[in-house]
């Protein structure tokens, strides 16, 4: 499984991404990982992004398996409660650039 995500926006502006692939990791991460996808709830692809706050940061994560990919990006407003932390590992891993 591979995830990608990109944050954009927010104040700053500023843009972070990672991509992590779950065969590039430890056994322990890359289950975790994969747990953190399951419990998300993000099933198919969607968008909830806030038109007047533009201020706000974006979120994108695409899931990527060997059957589908999605794509769901959402503003800090519409923040999926199920997904925050997935949201949270994926921040952690996330660089600028």
């Amino acid at each position: 499984m591979k995830v990608c995500y990109v944050q954009s926006g927010g104040f700053v502006g500023a843009l972070k991404s990672c991509e992590v692939n779950t065969a590039e990791l430890g056994q322990q991460e890359a289950e975790q990982l994969e747990k953190l996808v399951r419990d998300s709830g993000l099933s198919q692809s969607s968008s909830a992004v806030s038109a007047q706050s533009r201020d706000l940061k974006q979120y994108e994560i695409t899931i990527e398996d060997e059957t589908r990919a999605i794509c769901v990006a959402f503003d800090d407003q519409n923040i999926p409660e199920s997904a925050r932390m997935l949201l949270g590992f994926l921040q952690k891993h996330a660089r600028a650039g």
